[in-house]
């Protein structure tokens, strides 16, 4: 009886982070909407509560789902699918509504290398190396084209960087994951912290951004892409702790 009981509590609360996961894609659906409304500023920060929500559900079912043999609903494919949606398809929506890229046949062909790259690193077989290191860029569209889109940049800059970030998906340049990697962490977490606040807040002034805003805004890809280098020339990372 009481096993029946405990089994019913799991569930429910398997159920609810699993709802908590679904909320993602209602925040990418929201900036989804404001793109099509031509809301920059809406949808800069739906898709920064995308990420926001993408943070703490993982935590969280890490620490409270439970072991079922066969469980009905897998959320690691659930969050797969709804970050295919929230870091690519809505961020390459504001790239083009948004004239992030231009119109021409080059454009279309930098959308098309970002949306096939990010499909192939979303279907990896192993995306993470032991120690938490995703493999290849990992897709975090939602945080570069905001920038892109934000500092300015002439469209041929703009398609160059879509471009090398596409290549760097399909390769074997290890990115740190945000929360779950041991070395770097904390400056990890608070450079991407830094980086979506200042999103946030720049977006509501889009008009014009001087020389300090560009700068506090690139604080947070310039500290995650000396990790990566860092990382990339080290002859022996360290092994995973804890």
């Amino acid at each position: 009886m009481f096993g029946g009981k405990w089994g019913l509590k799991k569930s429910r609360v398997d159920l609810s982070i699993h709802a908590l996961t679904v909320t993602g894609i209602l925040a990418g659906m929201a900036a989804l909407v404001s793109v099509l409304d031509k809301s920059p500023t809406s949808a800069v920060v739906w898709m920064m509560i995308a990420v926001l929500i993408d943070g703490i559900d993982g935590p969280i079912a890490r620490r409270w789902m439970s072991d079922a043999e066969r469980p009905r609903f897998d959320g690691y494919i659930l969050d797969l699918v709804i970050d295919y949606v929230t870091c690519v398809i809505v961020p390459v929506a504001f790239m083009w509504q948004f004239d992030v890229v231009s119109h021409g046949l080059i454009g279309k062909i930098a959308i098309a290398a970002i949306l096939g790259s990010s499909a192939l690193w979303f279907s990896q077989t192993s995306i993470e190396t032991p120690d938490h290191w995703f493999k290849g860029f990992p897709a975090a569209w939602n945080l570069v084209i905001p920038t892109l889109w934000l500092i300015g940049l002439d469209n041929e800059l703009n398609i160059a960087i879509s471009f090398l970030l596409a290549l760097l998906t399909l390769s074997n340049v290890e990115f740190p994951h945000t929360l779950r990697v041991i070395r770097f962490r904390a400056i990890n977490v608070a450079a991407t912290s830094f980086w979506m606040i200042c999103m946030i807040v720049f977006s509501f002034r889009v008009t014009y951004m001087s020389l300090a805003e560009v700068l506090m805004l690139l604080v947070g890809p310039i500290c995650i892409g000396t990790i990566v280098v860092v990382r990339a020339f080290e002859k022996d990372p360290l092994p995973a702790i804890g």
